[in-house]
């Protein structure tokens, strides 16, 4: 028995996002998987729709579009991507730079 997770595609279901990005994107004909650790939200794959502790137990690709401003950040060094809260909803802490 391998230890290796499943791999699952998935794409945002949910107007309220949060996740980790965990590698850089890649490029494909009409989108861009990015590898993500869905922390809440709701996200769908093959017609079904799955919380982000339903996938916890998978390697999980996000499907963005190529003109999704969300691939710029993440090119750039973005990490932690919140979708759908105001910045007030929204506590960083951290290393003073």
């Amino acid at each position: 028995m391998s230890d290796r997770k499943k791999v699952k595609y998935v794409y945002l279901a949910s107007r309220k996002a949060v996740f980790l990005v965990t590698g850089k994107p890649k490029e494909s004909k009409y989108s861009y998987g990015v590898p993500i650790i869905p922390l809440h939200g709701y996200y769908k794959s093959d017609g079904k729709s799955y919380t982000a502790k339903e996938l916890s137990d998978y390697y999980v690709v996000l499907n963005l579009d190529k003109d999704d401003g969300l691939i710029d950040a993440i090119n750039e060094g973005v990490k932690i991507i919140v979708i759908g809260y105001s910045e007030d909803d929204v506590l960083v802490t951290g290393e003073e730079e």
